[in-house]
């Protein structure tokens, strides 16, 4: 049922309505009275004009009251016009942006409650795009094809009930392109939205080439080696797999669009007039006057018939599409942002893992199977075992204001586990507890507020250094102002904003500003490690912060990484050993365990591989 045709197309107009109203009430009702009047506009001129004018000269009446009625149908046409050109030229474009807005901020608060694993998800990520990239289109689609559907639905009954009156035999002719196109028509367009959907991850391939090459973030390695040769075949290899996707359907869809066009529109109007024909010529049963109004209303209806198949399939075309965006919209996290809980209590005395396994899996959301859903709501998803956990069997406790460092090479698990102590992901085995209480049972937004961190792979925006610190935590003007420089120095980037004409003010990347700054790699990361420095939290995470960094910068900023750690829990990630020496805990990882722990004047005295690994890169740093 579910699946069904009907019952998809009653579901994307229910969606689209609903959003709509909710949206803008004026922009449905308009829109509907938009296509009912031009509908009943329709029927007046092509059907009951035509009729009411032969039949009056049949029964010869006077010229005179044939122009009344006809100039009461031209008044009445000008008074839809005004009507329809108010709505096309300003409610449709201003409400147009209200719905693009709307529809938007609805589908960013859902982005914001995604859960983290979705990202790293392929299928889950294809579908995703899919419902947010069209949404705004397709909603106002949807909307204007539901009113359509409804308008010409009626039209097409009133049209049927004059050709019945008339000759109930013609409406017979009807069902041809009935059969048109909602059997062959509808086959093609279901044939279509499956051929664009193999086709997304092709085209979102040959959309990253595109993009590629047009940044100038990639311009220079473009230009200095041969990566532009490997894009052109992954760009070629993406035109042809679409290629042979249409090719697959090709076939099949000219032979439905040759089935809808013959049903349609030969069957239907060629063997109308033959029947008319017969009936005028032949059998002598009807009039000339009634074949020229059964032709023109058959015409006519065959074309609000096509008209209406249209804005159904439209519908249903566009429905695939928003039946991703529902979805989407629907999505229950696994970790809701917006979960209540108990709020945590400070100081923060204590960090615990027990035990905790994990490893990365398909995101179980609103686009895969619902029973893993349900499993997972009751708590009966089954742990994965072995090979399948990032991280396994973890087990520590951090008590008071100590500084921890975690060394060992790259897929150890370093930063997977501070993504777990932050609640980015939750643990298949064991659980993480802060102040002896599991970290589910706090609010979780609340919870995230204990953290200051810095990202390996933090991002800057285009936006002011200043928002690019404050990260939208505004307090009083000068009060953040204060922070920022503050923060800044900690970052050794004090110097490089002063001699900005606009300081803190200045506007980071070129995206939107052709006078924004582009700070090289190494400075990038200094303000990210500003980020962290001007959010006062119980809890600093530290992940890779210095590797853009030279070894004299690098000291520096750990240097003012340890100052500001004073006080508060300290987590940092390095791979360069000679900056983990003095944290008070460090814990060397290797194949997702804790391998080795403790001070580093314990570790290298225990000659283990952390001993000889810092050996090994000590030897670099002497001449």
């Amino acid at each position: 049922m579910k699946d069904s045709f009907l019952y998809r197309t009653f579901q994307s107009c229910r969606f689209a309505l609903q959003i709509g109203w909710r949206i803008n009430r004026r922009r449905v009702i308009m829109e509907l009275t938009q296509w009912v009047f031009l509908y009943i506009d329709w029927l007046i001129v092509s059907c009951v004009l035509i009729r009411f004018i032969l039949d009056m000269a049949m029964k010869r009446t006077s010229f005179g009251k044939m122009m009344v009625y006809v100039w009461s149908v031209v008044a009445l046409e000008a008074l839809l016009e005004i009507f329809s050109r108010f709505f096309e030229t300003y409610v449709k474009p201003v409400s147009d942006v209200e719905l693009y807005a709307s529809i938007n901020r609805m589908l960013y608060d859902k982005a914001c409650q995604v859960d983290m694993l979705c990202f790293e998800d392929s299928e889950f990520y294809n579908e995703y795009m899919m419902a947010v990239s069209q949404a705004h289109i397709r909603l106002p689609d949807t909307l204007q094809g539901a009113c359509q559907i409804v308008a010409r639905f009626v039209a097409m009954i009133a049209a049927t009930v004059i050709i019945y009156q008339i000759d109930r035999f013609a409406i017979l002719f009807t069902i041809f392109p009935i059969l048109g196109n909602f059997v062959f028509y509808a086959i093609l367009n279901s044939r279509i939205f499956r051929m664009e959907k193999e086709n997304i991850v092709f085209q979102r391939m040959a959309d990253y080439v595109n993009r590629t090459i047009h940044l100038g973030e990639y311009a220079k390695e473009i230009r200095m080696t041969n990566v532009f040769r490997l894009l052109k075949k992954q760009y070629d290899r993406a035109v042809s797999a679409m290629r042979k996707v249409i090719g697959r359907y090709s076939v099949g869809n000219m032979i439905l669009f040759w089935l809808f066009q013959y049903f349609t529109f030969t069957l239907l109007q060629e063997g109308a007039v033959l029947y008319a024909g017969y009936r005028v010529l032949v059998s002598g049963t009807m009039v000339f006057a009634q074949m020229a109004v059964i032709q023109t209303t058959m015409n006519s209806n065959t074309w609000t018939l096509i008209e209406f198949a249209d804005s159904v399939m439209t519908v249903v075309k566009n429905g695939l599409y928003l039946e991703q965006t529902r979805n989407f919209l629907a999505y229950e996290p696994a970790i809701p942002e917006d979960q209540d809980g108990m709020i945590p209590e400070l100081p923060i005395r204590s960090i615990e893992f027990e035990h905790v396994s994990f490893g990365y899996k398909k995101c179980e959301g609103a686009f895969h199977d619902s029973a893993l859903q349900a499993q997972r709501k009751q708590g009966d998803l089954q742990n994965r075992k072995g090979n399948d956990f990032v991280l396994k069997d973890i087990n520590f406790k951090i008590e008071g204001n100590q500084s921890v460092a975690l060394a060992g090479y790259n897929g150890a698990g370093k930063s997977t586990m501070m993504k777990l102590l932050m609640r980015l992901y939750d643990p298949d085995e064991g659980r993480i507890l802060v102040n002896g209480i599991d970290i589910r049972n706090y609010q979780v937004k609340a919870y995230r507020e204990l953290f200051a961190t810095a990202f390996q792979n933090g991002r800057i925006f285009a936006d002011t250094i200043e928002e690019n610190v404050l990260m939208g935590r505004h307090t009083e003007e000068e009060k953040d102002r204060e922070k920022v420089w503050r923060a800044l120095k900690l970052a050794d980037m004090y110097e490089e904003v002063e001699n900005q004409p606009l300081r803190e003010k200045t506007i980071l990347t070129r995206e939107f500003s052709k006078e924004g700054v582009v700070f090289s790699g190494g400075q990038n990361q200094k303000i990210l490690a500003a980020r962290a420095f001007a959010k006062e939290s119980p809890i600093a995470v530290f992940d890779e912060p210095s590797s853009a960094l030279d070894p004299i910068a690098e000291h520096h900023l750990f240097e003012n990484i340890r100052e500001y750690g004073k006080g508060r829990m300290l987590f940092f990630i390095s791979h360069r050993l000679s900056s983990v020496r003095d944290a008070d805990v460090v814990f060397y990882m290797k194949n997702g365990r804790i391998q080795e722990k403790g001070s580093h004047s314990e570790l290298m005295d225990r000659n283990g591989e952390y001993a000889s690994l810092y050996r090994l890169q000590a030897k670099n740093y002497q001449f």
